[in-house]
């Protein structure tokens, strides 16, 4: 094959690439768009009801993880919803990430610095959060991890390890904590609290949609929001 029709060639499959891209991310658009249903419902999220923002948030997280099942979660989706909701995304996904880190460090007697870091560390990766919001068990070992972290920093801040000269204790107590044993014995005491909280919050949930399954078991994990985005696509009401 001649190098002119090889470039040629070249071209043409980028240009066909970039336009199956840019139909992609339309459709995407489209679908987050659906769920929203206005950029003044995004701007105003926390003026709409308690419902309404429950509706679209499990609805927008349900998107997100079948986007990424179906290999098309990237940057652009991260910068459209930055785009409609501001700066307020992350407080957007904390409307349902408080209230469950709420109920599960009370169900165990903890909180303050404990919920604090919880729910920024669980409302920065609403990917990580709406993959385990497909089952009990996901939920509870995102709990054990994000727990175990706090723990660490914890231990970190109240003895003031800082400083080249106490990095061997950091690391000592970062192997402890962080050790696989430990994050699943966190699990196993955390289980029945977090399973029940997420049976609870799929018999909340059917209030509010129409399409939910309680099997906690099953494969659409919290009321079936997970089941190949279909109920993502809904508009709300």
């Amino acid at each position: 094959m001649k190098l002119n029709v090889k470039i040629k060639k070249s071209i043409i499959e980028t240009k066909e690439k970039k336009e199956k891209l840019l139909i992609e991310q339309k459709l995407v658009e489209s679908r987050i768009m659906m769920i929203v249903e206005s950029e003044s419902n995004a701007k105003n999220f926390h003026r709409l009801s308690e419902e309404k923002q429950q509706k679209i948030m499990y609805s927008l997280l349900a998107e997100i993880n079948y986007l990424d099942e179906q290999g098309m979660l990237n940057e652009q989706l991260w910068d459209f919803l930055g785009k409609i909701f501001g700066k307020s995304f992350g407080s957007a996904v904390e409307t349902i990430v408080e209230p469950l880190v709420n109920s599960i460090l009370s169900s165990i007697g903890l909180g303050g610095y404990f919920k604090s870091f919880l729910v920024s560390l669980i409302t920065t990766n609403p990917l990580e959060l709406s993959k385990a919001l497909k089952s009990c068990e996901a939920l509870t070992a995102l709990i054990a991890k994000s727990l175990s972290e706090a723990i660490f920093m914890m231990i970190q801040n109240d003895k003031g390890l800082s400083g080249s000269g106490y990095t061997f204790i950091r690391n000592a107590l970062g192997g402890v904590i962080e050790d696989t044993k430990f994050i699943k014995s966190l699990e196993q005491q955390l289980s029945s609290v977090v399973c029940k909280l997420f049976g609870d919050m799929n018999n909340k949930a059917s209030g509010v949609y129409n399409k939910l399954k309680t099997d906690v078991s099953g494969s659409g994990g919290l009321g079936g929001l997970l089941d190949k985005g279909k109920s993502a696509i809904t508009p709300a009401v």
